[in-house]
């Protein structure tokens, strides 16, 4: 219970109270007055009848007598007047049965109203005649109590309500500073340090505001600090300083990573070697050469901006670029090698090459069956190939990839839009679990495939062609459909996570269609069902994925993010996104079992991200050294070959 309500109901309790004690003051004040004048009414009565009948008695004259006693009854309010006459051992009376107009009847049984009865003796000189007897009415008590305790409690009613009114205007006020306390209270408990700005007057409560305040600049220093630690650590073990791109120690571990991942499709690989660098600084000096680096990163960092989220961009050494671009067909890598050879060439344009020669290119089409150690063999024959032909030339190897590919390439829209149609995906679900001995699921994630032509495709052969021909959005919606109507048809224990794509969530249609759907769904069915979305999208599409989140949030479903840390970048937007979890890309999983620096940096992020409250999960497990390492971290849980294989579903 709120405390506004405590008040309202502590002064309600007290009020009432009041009106308990004032009513009962006020009804026995008044019962003692009305019982005392009807007594006194009654007394005067009898008497002054007394003495105006004493003749008429003497007389025997008792017809006057009878009239007396009429008089005396009608001008009054009594219930019965008497003289009992001694000579005759005779009454005579006038009486009435006593009415009680306008009084409720269980007022008159709930009071005790004690009728006075008024007695004088009739004489004449000093013989008794007889005795008069005025007993009084109890209508008259019961309405005028009836009236005063009705008229009070109306009073104190009317009064209540306005108290209770204005009352609660003059808590709110009084209270908003603690509503703001709250809503800041949660704020830090989600990490978004915002500060009150109207501070209250009140001194109990200022204080307490101002000591909120203090904490959450500290608390906001202190995330601050821990963030600018691990982007430092970061750049510190992954970055190269002149050209501001991955260094080789960065390209080697995103490598590892990506050829370990079963689900691999068509991946091009790039080689890109600047011409005449030594010379360039030797003759120039070194910020001619810095100058030749970072022009060349420029151009390529655009190039990969524009291509894939997910392209992975290195320096190798002092002349020497390497790009990984996952899901990329054999045409369309020499089309952006093309590209990459057109913009470098102005280079010798703008004066910042030695001379006109100003780089070379190799690059290769691979697919899953390639090794890492083949494609990078391969790669580097394609550069020194190109180096053999000449100046600024490029060569593009098509590795174990053939025809066939660039045939089917041509088929894939009808391939994927047929699959569509028919809603013919293949699902899988692998498990994410915790890393103690129970290995408790925690939930599992969805991943999809097709089938065609009698073999087997997953989405890392199809999904950048799709992305392509603007079918993502289509196949999440099947996606999430059939995942949606397994979760009904089966007695799940576990959520099921499913990945959606930028180009689906970049569409206010798709995510006004999510939202409708999931606004259909039983709350049952939504704690099972969960939703992931890659760093790489986040940073592309931040103001849509900022839309998604408030969309799944209100429908109170959970999510995260994967392949966290992948990217340079700042990691502020998790306190804008405040995931559930995030999944670390594996390269951070094999950091773990690294060097004592490397370790050290995956100490700091899960730090971080503990301090936010987000869970985190170690992505690539497959080996007990691997999982004994986690273990050190504040790791919730795992995903990998070691914790469980994707399972068909």
């Amino acid at each position: 219970m709120t405390l506004f309500r405590q008040l309202i109901m502590t002064i309600v309790a007290i009020f009432s109270l009041m009106l308990v004690v004032v009513m009962g003051i006020n009804f026995n004040t008044t019962k003692g007055y009305l019982i005392s004048q009807l007594q006194s009414t009654t007394q005067d009565s009898a008497t002054s009848l007394s003495m105006s009948v004493s003749d008429f008695m003497a007389q025997e004259d008792y017809a006057s007598v009878q009239s007396s006693v009429n008089a005396v009854f009608d001008s009054g309010y009594f219930s019965e007047v008497r003289i009992h006459v001694y000579e005759t051992d005779e009454n005579i009376v006038r009486s009435n049965e006593t009415k009680i107009d306008g009084v409720p009847a269980w007022f008159i049984q709930l009071i005790d109203f004690k009728v006075p009865v008024a007695r004088s003796v009739v004489s004449n000189g000093w013989n008794e005649l007889g005795q008069v007897y005025v007993t009084g009415s109890a209508g008259y008590g019961y309405y005028q109590l009836w009236l005063a305790s009705r008229d009070l409690l109306v009073s104190f009613v009317v009064i209540g309500f306005i108290t209770l009114v204005l009352g609660s205007i003059a808590l709110r006020y009084l209270f908003q500073p603690l509503v703001e306390l709250e809503k800041q209270a949660e704020a830090i408990q989600q990490r978004r340090f915002i500060k009150m700005i109207k501070v209250p007057k009140t001194r109990e409560l200022r204080a307490v505001v101002l000591s909120m305040n203090r904490m959450a600049e500290k608390l906001e220093k202190e995330f601050a600090s821990e963030v600018e630690t691990a982007q430092w650590l970061q750049a510190k073990a992954f970055k190269d300083p002149v050209s501001g791109l991955g260094n080789r120690h960065f390209f080697e571990s995103q490598i590892k990573s990506h050829f370990t991942e079963a689900e691999r499709g068509v991946d091009g690989l790039v080689l890109i070697s600047l011409a005449d660098l030594a010379k360039l600084n030797n003759e120039r000096g070194y910020e001619s050469a810095d100058m030749f680096i970072q022009s060349a990163a420029d151009i390529l960092s655009k190039k990969v901006a524009m291509l894939s989220s997910f392209a992975t961009l290195a320096r190798l050494s002092g002349a020497d670029f390497v790009l990984l671009i996952p899901n990329i067909d054999h045409h369309q890598l020499k089309q952006v090698v093309s590209d990459i050879m057109h913009e470098l060439m102005e280079l010798n344009t703008a004066s910042i090459s030695y001379s006109v020669a100003v780089a070379n290119i190799g690059a290769v089409t691979i697919d899953a069956s390639v090794e890492r150690s083949g494609a990078m063999s391969q790669a580097d024959a394609a550069l020194r190939e190109a180096k053999r032909e000449g100046i600024n030339t490029y060569r593009v190897f098509d590795l174990n990839m053939g025809q066939s590919m660039a045939i089917n390439r041509t088929s894939w829209k009808g391939i994927l839009e047929t699959a569509i149609q028919s809603r013919s995906f293949k699902l899988k679900k692998q498990k994410i679990a915790t890393l103690d001995e129970s290995s408790i699921t925690l939930h599992e994630e969805v991943f999809m495939g097709l089938e065609h032509g009698g073999k087997e495709y997953h989405a890392g052969y199809f999904i950048g062609l799709a992305e392509q021909f603007d079918l993502a959005s289509q196949i999440d919606q099947v996606i999430i459909e059939r995942v949606i109507e397994f979760i009904k048809t089966k007695s799940l224990t576990t959520p099921l996570t499913v990945n959606l794509s930028a180009s689906s969530y970049a569409k206010p249609a798709f995510i006004e269609w999510l939202d409708k759907t999931l606004g259909q769904l039983s709350s049952d069915v939504k704690r099972k069902l969960m939703f992931e979305i890659s760093e790489q999208s986040v940073l592309i599409e931040e103001e849509q994925a900022n839309t998604l989140i408030r969309m799944l949030k209100k429908q109170g479903l959970k999510f995260g993010i994967d392949n966290v840390g992948k990217q340079f970048s700042a990691f502020q937007y998790l306190q804008t996104l405040m995931p559930d979890y995030v999944k670390v890309d594996s390269s951070y999983t094999r950091m773990a079992t690294g060097k004592e620096s490397e370790s050290f940096f995956m100490h700091t992020l899960c730090k971080m991200f503990s301090s936010l409250n987000i869970e985190v999960i170690a992505t690539g497990v497959e080996s007990e050294k691997q999982l004994n390492a986690l273990k050190r971290f504040d790791v919730t849980g795992g995903q990998g070959f070691l914790l469980g294989r994707a399972q068909e579903m």
